[in-house]
């Protein structure tokens, strides 16, 4: 299953402006220079799935643990799942609707990233998300 997911996901990488990834990226590495990539198709790796509801999921991305052992989230994206993507959205539904932050709800993402602000009455640039969203779950 993880094969097939990972050549869906490199598929889904190709390309489709001047500037978008090829390959994919950390969430908490692209997550403050996601609006320089707006339109552009990304995949995300070690996305931790969190708050799911059925118009959105928020996606956290956590940094290495301190020194005592806390982890930190360090960066987010609102994650707006594709339609015809039911299985991945039932499943986060299914698992990941708290905001704990295990394993289990730990997957790749892809989808075109976009300023979510303005659905939030924010200033531009200030909440940034994947609509058209794809998730690529491990197992």
């Amino acid at each position: 299953m993880r094969i097939g997911c990972v050549l869906v996901l490199t598929g889904l990488t190709v390309p489709s402006g001047a500037g978008a990834l090829d390959a994919p990226a950390d969430v908490v590495a692209f997550a403050g220079a996601a609006r320089h990539h707006i339109g552009e198709r990304v995949t995300l790796d070690h996305c931790h799935l969190v708050y799911a509801n059925e118009d959105e999921i928020t996606c956290i991305g956590l940094s290495p643990q301190d020194a005592d052992g806390t982890v930190r989230a360090a960066g987010k994206l609102l994650i707006r799942v594709a339609a015809a993507e039911t299985r991945g959205r039932t499943r986060a539904l299914a698992m990941c609707a708290g905001g704990g932050l295990g394993e289990d709800c730990e997957v790749s993402v892809s989808g075109e990233v976009f300023d979510a602000s303005r659905s939030f009455g924010l200033g531009e640039a200030q909440l940034m998300g994947l609509r058209e969203a794809t998730i690529c779950w491990p197992d």
